[in-house]
């Protein structure tokens, strides 16, 4: 005799199975957007590569490189004479740039250098650098000392090679090859190095606004950026040039308590530094949320395809796995910084003696903006987190996300297509660069502004950056200046 099954246990049969079903439903579409994904990779063109003296190329940027045109903390303490003894360098090196190019000096130390193209009606480029650097820091913590310029293990040693001294020379060394070799540029190119990047930019803003009194509209400005990753974008097996097409904005908060001092042997539950490091720890519990929006989805779309493993099928598939994705990301400090404005204490001051109760501290805490993210949502975050009225917060400089380039203009696949053409084996995509660049300067006189070091960047390097054992490969060196041979050659 047959027992017909109940009807909860029926109902809960034909759910399983509707589950299952939908499930695998799912799961094919994951796997057939997956598959259809086309790649987005500009197959790169001809391009007879310039004639350059390797040897005679790095010698020009190790001359640069021991040159200690430092950017100091106070700009009371900036020393000109080392920014002279560039321009005196720069001129010696280039003699053909020197004579052919009309140049500027501009806000004292920055140079504006003008190259006029065949074509009058072609739209100018604009390609920019900085001479200054970060002071080293602690000369202890560096292998090779950083104004030695030395040359190690197959790479060129010392502060301001990567940023940003190798993409100035780089550009000037093409520029050199071009003009040795009888070739001019069919755009009219202005080269604008600025020399205080790392301070305020003024020198950067002051040729900005030459360019635009002189009614300057360029096409496409290409400053520095992020570089090519190796290794740190994941789910990728070649590595990644990741273009800016926008930087984040920044904002700078103080943090700051007033309250009653006194004899350190009758404290209160809490003195002005406990206060304080209590909301310290409430900013950084409890960050701007995350989101996978703006550049970042767009460098997701493009490189997915070009992915290897399981995160391929979550970035072609963000509709569905933006949540898992994100995970991922926020669980490594590099990446997280890619998807949500970052909050980093990095000033505190109070107190006077050991035995004395302090009655003031203070903090500085630095954000850099996601896309989407304003200087007053910042603000107002931080302030509802800390819910504290004993600390004041306080504005004490903020810049807005900058103009968002478009990837879809003929000027990005010229830039991508040129990256290409000197490093076949990368890939492109677009991204927020995370760091400030001169390039905001230029937005009334650029139409589309781009920001990429390009050479080869692993997670090494990353620290790198305003740290200690700066380097700059010699292979990355002559790619670079190829890459910008080209750029100065569109037609």
């Amino acid at each position: 005799m047959t027992i017909a099954p109940s009807p909860p246990r029926r109902w809960l049969r034909r759910g399983l199975l509707a589950l299952f079903a939908a499930l695998a439903l799912l799961a094919a579409i994951v796997v057939v957007n997956t598959l259809r994904a086309p790649s987005r990779q500009l197959e790169p063109g001809a391009f007879e590569p310039l004639a350059v003296d390797d040897e005679q190329a790095l010698e020009h940027l190790a001359a640069a490189v021991r040159l200690q045109t430092i950017s100091p903390e106070d700009p009371a303490d900036f020393d000109p004479a080392p920014f002279t003894a560039l321009h005196a360098a720069l001129e010696r090196a280039y003699p053909k740039v020197h004579a052919t190019l009309t140049r500027e000096r501009v806000a004292d130390y920055s140079s504006m250098y003008r190259w006029q193209g065949s074509d009058p009606d072609a739209r100018p480029i604009i390609l920019t650098a900085h001479m200054d650097v970060v002071p080293p820091g602690d000369l202890e913590r560096w292998t090779h000392p950083p104004f030695s310029a030395q040359r190690v293990d197959g790479a060129l040693w010392g502060r301001g090679s990567m940023d940003d001294k190798g993409g100035l020379i780089a550009i000037l060394e093409a520029a050199e090859a071009m003009l040795a070799a009888g070739i001019t540029p069919t755009r009219t190119i202005y080269l604008c190095f600025g020399h205080d990047e790392e301070l305020t930019g003024a020198g950067a803003q002051a040729m900005a606004a030459r360019l635009a009194e002189r009614g300057v509209t360029a096409e496409l400005l290409v400053d520095e950026g992020m570089g090519i990753t190796d290794g740190l974008f994941p789910g990728m097996t070649q590595p990644l040039a990741l273009v800016g097409v926008a930087e984040k904005g920044y904002v700078i908060l103080e943090l700051s308590v007033e309250h009653p001092g006194g004899h350190g042997s009758a404290p209160p539950e809490h003195t002005a530094i406990g206060i304080l490091a209590q909301a310290i720890t409430r900013v950084e519990d409890q960050q701007m949320p995350a989101s996978v929006a703006g550049p970042f989805r767009e460098s997701l779309e493009t490189a997915g395809p070009e992915m290897r493993g399981p995160i391929r099928f979550i970035a072609t598939n963000l509709w569905l796995f933006e949540p898992v994705l994100l995970a991922v990301l926020l669980g490594d400090e590099t990446t997280a910084a890619t998807v949500r404005t970052t909050t980093a204490v990095t000033v505190i001051e109070g107190g006077v003696k050991a035995n004395v109760l302090p009655s003031h501290a203070s903090a500085k805490i630095n954000h850099r903006l996601n896309y989407g993210d304003t200087v007053q949502d910042v603000m107002d975050h931080v302030i509802e987190v800390i819910d504290d009225p004993r600390v004041s917060v306080s504005l004490v400089a903020g810049n807005e996300v900058s103009r968002l380039s478009s990837t879809d203009a003929p000027a990005f696949e010229q830039l991508a297509r040129s990256l290409r053409e000197a490093r076949p084996e990368i890939a492109v995509a677009p991204t927020l660069f995370v760091g400030a660049s001169d390039a905001r300067h230029y937005e009334a006189v650029a139409e589309q502004i781009y920001r990429i070091s390009p050479f080869i960047m692993d997670e090494a390097d990353v620290a790198r950056f305003h740290g200690f054992d700066e380097r700059l490969r010699e292979e990355d060196f002559m790619a670079m200046i190829q890459f910008y041979g080209r750029l100065m050659q569109l037609e």
